[in-house]
């Protein structure tokens, strides 16, 4: 089974399963390929380059106007006002302060759909439209030092670049609580898990096998939050690495914690008209 894995803090439960051999014990020879963003990850899983993959913001893999990919999704990570994921950050010092501060300023973004779709709600629930601002998407390697050296002046993000930002002293939060939450609704299903569909109905016994390692390495994180973070460390890049530690818990839901209810919101928000019985893991 070929598994993608976006290298970014939302697929803890992909690194514990990879680190812990969690995969092995459930019967599961797996490849695990690495992707910078899910954006790519989603591409490929969408054309069936892949057999799996995650973790990947709803938007991204459901975009609107664009065929439905045939998947099946199972487990999922929540944002809320006590595990934050997405970051909107200012330089340190510049005196930005709330949304409608960024008016005719340059915010970097994460280089997926996902990023650009929640900025957009952001600015207009917040009195600005998307064209008052410049929206920038930016590689993951590029956002801190594009903040730092004043070729930004605002970046809206996740981690590992949110928090290695925060603890270098270079960014300061823009606003005071998690906005994509703030702006559509809290919690916020954020993102998930999928496999092809094809791979599910041929191989459902390795589709299940999959969803259980997914679900015990959930448990894990639940019961010791730095069993995630200490498995993600060897993904990320050297000058992360010492800041992976600062990470917030995070939190997730097992495959049968998903109700039809939450992913049918959850696609409805990513502007699909999919909905929750055609892509629920049987």
């Amino acid at each position: 089974m070929v598994i993608g894995v976006s290298t970014l803090r939302i697929s803890l439960p992909v690194f514990v399963a990879e680190q812990h051999g969690l995969f092995v014990k459930h019967g599961i020879d797996a490849e695990v390929r690495r992707f910078d963003t899910a954006q790519p990850l989603a591409d490929e899983l969408g054309a069936a380059r892949i057999d799996a993959g995650g973790y990947v913001a709803f938007p991204i893999l459901f975009r609107p106007g664009a065929s439905a990919p045939k998947v099946r999704v199972f487990t999922a990570i929540i944002e809320d006002a006590a595990h934050p994921l997405s970051y909107l950050l200012v330089k340190k010092g510049s005196g930005l302060r709330g949304v409608a501060a960024l008016r005719g300023k340059r915010i970097g973004i994460l280089p997926t759909a996902a990023y650009r779709r929640w900025l957009e709600a952001i600015l207009r629930h917040d009195g600005l439209e998307p064209e008052d601002v410049s929206i920038v998407p930016l590689a993951p390697p590029l956002e801190v030092d594009a903040l730092a050296g004043g070729g930004l002046d605002a970046l809206f993000t996740g981690d590992p670049m949110a928090t290695a930002a925060l603890a270098r002293g270079v960014a300061e939060p823009a606003t005071d609580t998690p906005d994509v939450p703030r702006v559509l609704g809290d919690p916020f299903l954020f993102g998930t898990f999928a496999v092809t569909e094809d791979f599910a109905l041929k191989h459902p016994a390795p589709a299940r096998a999959l969803a259980d390692a997914l679900d015990e390495a959930i448990t894990m994180i639940a019961a010791d939050p730095a069993v995630g973070t200490a498995a993600m460390k060897p993904y990320v890049r050297e000058t992360e690495r010492p800041f992976v530690d600062r990470y917030p818990p995070a939190r997730y839901l097992r495959s049968g914690e998903m109700s039809a209810t939450q992913l049918d919101r959850a696609l409805e928000l990513s502007g699909t008209d999919v909905r929750a019985r055609t892509v629920a893991l049987p």
